[in-house]
């Protein structure tokens, strides 16, 4: 695995952070990133085919948005305070 598959990135080119603040729903609807799913072994965890978010957004509680969603990507909005950003 290389340094590059540990991470998520947005389209935007900043890593994807637990905490950070998104927009799903083509941008329609605000969420936080709960966890961020990159390995096979955090894929196994949460029940999932592929990498992505775990995004809690209302009103759908907590909803997986894989990173091959090039339709609808998951906006990067803000870094949540206290959070370094790579």
């Amino acid at each position: 695995m290389s340094s590059d598959d540990e991470f998520l990135r947005y389209t935007t080119g900043e890593v994807a952070e637990t905490g950070d603040a998104v927009l799903i729903e083509q941008g329609r609807t605000p969420g936080e990133v709960d966890a961020v799913i990159a390995s096979v072994e955090q894929q196994q965890e949460w029940g999932v085919d592929e990498p992505g978010l775990m995004i809690r957004a209302a009103p759908f509680g907590l909803v997986f948005w894989p990173q091959s969603d090039r339709i609808d990507p998951v906006k990067f909005v803000a870094r949540k305070a206290g959070n370094q950003t790579q």
